[in-house]
């Protein structure tokens, strides 16, 4: 319930905004304001969620933003893009944006397959990892580089937008992109309602550096608090406080920081968070739900970690104050599922968690079954001995549609170095074990993690394309050291130089003021480079293959003398580059370049229009066209033309 002691004049209301950018988040729903929305609202405080990263992809997708973007023009950056993927998804999607709705206009945005990911190439360059200027220079947010999220907001209306009984604006900051666009609208909240007191939150606060915090508090006026490590108490003191007829007095919460006059920038020690057990549901907004294709829906199963020991991993990092892992009743867990069920209809789930816990799995996988739930669900997992194939299989029949490993390499060597669970062996073990159990795995390869040899990463590497069918899909993700890390805290262990300007392949963590700029002698940059070429090409391979089993339409072997085809043009970007022409798929996501005399050739038939061996053998010669053709069914560029599309 509210504080008693809180004399209040009139009724008031939070907001809460998840900002861009995260452009992996198009298409979901994050559920960080919808867990600090459903906490509000048990203490009685009424809430309004904003997902602006998921309007940001409305923003992206305007005609004239797609028109510009595709004839290599973006917004504040200079430079000819015409030839990268953003260039190729604002031609492509000019012409198929439809592609990326349904039929009832509902955002397809998070689809796995098909041209989905166009549209995290479209927003990808406009990513800005900040340095620690963008905190102490706050005439950066003027600068060109922030043009398009300064136009978007603008275009947002953001003085009528707003709840008139509006006292707080919270900005869930849970990945370092956020940060700039997150402080453009925190300005921008304040010139048009200085009333509003605005308080950023979130894992990007919790990890930086408490200098650096200070040094954002001080040059970034417009910033009122920041929350640090679990949000519900400290927002909801806050939240308080901003209330008509209360007190601001920020730095007076657990786990807030924030400028008094004083003492100036004040960081309050964190307090306990809340366990999991004693969360309300979270409250998601139907509004934000009904405008996505097979919405899925977070629930909370943990905070913190149950191994905890990687020693790259900062994600322990983020609930100082509170014990180190709180995980949730089964009992709890469920209930929550059967309520978003009842509540919203939606059927598929994600389990919040850094890594399931084996004896999780079982209990949750057999209290599904005993009731007879229908629902389908996924999590983060590491590989553990207690993940036999009798849980897996437990867990295939309670709806486990794919499991996330952090599986990063196979070298027992360096996962020991690094403290993971599992060894080489137990590696390869669970992914046939969770293969024949019917549990999809997508895996996560760090090709060079501390100390790794170029000829273990190639090991490692053989290792998973030996298994490669068990797997539905492969990332990479080059090392990179954070100093919330023990990684960070102690390099010297684990064979890393500190070099602040060193010419590292790091920054994919997308999180550059918690980055340690290192030199891991293990390898040289060329051979690193060299390795992360070959996990990269090899994951492109394996998700090309499996497109490739689910493209039917595309011509697959020699078509006779006088069989009708053509060019896929709507699955193709033709892109002339001198004399040469560069064709992107844009079903299988590879790209190639058609020498001059091939591209010259093909003219006649750019657009789409039938066309036959016979025709080919006209231009080209009779050996020769069957080997361009070839090369063109081998890259699946072709279709046949129907006979109900030659009579027409």
């Amino acid at each position: 319930m509210p504080d008693p002691t809180v004399t209040r004049t009139r009724p008031y209301s939070a907001v809460l905004t998840f900002p861009p950018l995260v452009e992996l988040s198009f298409g979901r729903y994050f559920p960080s304001t919808a867990v600090l929305g459903g906490y509000l609202s048990s203490r009685g405080i009424a809430s309004h969620q904003w997902d602006l990263n998921e309007e940001f992809a409305l923003h992206l997708l305007e005609p004239e933003h797609l028109c510009a973007a595709g004839e290599g023009r973006l917004a504040g950056i200079e430079g000819d893009f015409v030839a990268d993927m953003s260039g190729v998804a604002g031609r492509w999607l000019t012409g198929n944006r439809d592609r990326l709705f349904d039929a009832e206009g509902r955002h397809a945005f998070a689809s796995v397959t098909g041209p989905a990911y166009l549209l995290t190439a479209l927003a990808r360059p406009y990513l800005i990892d900040p340095e620690p200027q963008w905190l102490s220079d706050p005439a950066l947010l003027d600068s060109d580089r922030t043009l398009v999220y300064r136009t978007y907001f603008a275009d947002l209306d953001l003085a009528s937008r707003l709840p008139a009984d509006a006292a707080l604006f919270g900005i869930s900051l849970p990945m370092g992109p956020q940060l700039v666009p997150g402080l453009i609208l925190a300005r921008e909240i304040k010139r048009v309602r200085p009333d509003i007191k605005v308080v950023l939150g979130g894992p990007t606060l919790s990890l930086m550096d408490q200098d650096l915090v200070t040094t954002l508090l001080n040059a970034h006026r417009q910033v009122d608090a920041v929350v640090r490590y679990d949000g519900e108490l400290p927002l909801t003191a806050l939240c308080e406080q901003a209330a008509p007829g209360g007190t601001w007095q920020p730095a007076s919460v657990a786990g807030v920081s924030a400028r008094t006059e004083e003492l100036g920038v004040v960081h309050a020690a964190p307090g306990p968070g809340l366990h999991p057990n004693a969360l309300p549901h979270a409250e998601y907004d139907p509004r934000l739900l009904d405008r996505l294709v097979d919405a899925e829906l977070g629930i909370v199963q943990a905070r913190g970690c149950y191994w905890g020991k990687c020693d790259y991993c900062d994600f322990v990092e983020q609930y100082d104050g509170s014990p180190a892992y709180r995980g949730r009743s089964v009992k709890s867990f469920v209930a929550e599922i059967e309520h978003q069920v009842a509540t919203h209809g939606v059927r598929q789930f994600e389990l919040i968690t850094e890594s399931i816990p084996p004896a999780f799995s079982r209990r949750f996988s057999q209290e599904v079954l005993d009731r007879g739930l229908d629902i389908s669900w996924s999590s983060f997992a590491m590989v553990d001995r207690r993940f036999d194939e009798e849980t897996l299989q437990l867990m295939a029949r309670a709806g486990c549609a794919f499991l996330v490993v952090g599986m990063e390499t196979t070298n027992t060597r360096v996962l020991k170095l690094v403290h993971k669970s599992a060894d080489r062996e137990e590696n390869l073990r669970f992914i046939r074990d969770a293969h024949r159990a019917g549990v999809n795995l997508r895996i996560n390869l760090i090709p060079d993690l501390p100390s790794t040899t170029l000829d273990e990463a190639v090991e490692a590497l053989q290792d998973v394309s030996g298994l490669a069918d068990h797997v539905e899909q492969f990332s990479i993700f080059p090392f990179e050291a954070t100093r919330s890390s023990e990684v960070g805290r102690n390099p010297e262990k684990f064979g890393l130089v500190v070099a602040e300007n060193a010419s590292g392949l790091a920054n994919q963590a997308q999180y550059a003021l918690n980055h340690l700029g290192n030199i891991d002698p293990a390898m040289t940059d060329e051979e690193r480079r060299r390795v992360h070429r070959m996990y990269q090409d090899f994951a492109i391979r394996h998700g090309s293959g499996h497109m490739r089993e689910t493209g039917s339409e595309f011509l697959s072997g020699l078509p006779g003398t006088d069989d009708r085809f053509r060019l896929a043009v709507d699955h193709l970007d033709l892109l002339p580059r001198g004399r040469e022409l560069l064709v992107t798929h844009v079903v299988r996501r590879e790209r190639t370049v058609l020498p001059a005399a091939v591209a010259a050739g093909l003219a006649p038939w750019l657009d789409g229009s039938a066309c036959t061996l016979r025709e080919l053998a006209e231009v080209y010669g009779q050996t020769s066209a069957r080997a361009v053709l070839a090369a063109l069914i081998e890259s699946r560029l072709l279709t046949a033309v129907a006979d109900t599309m030659v009579a027409a």
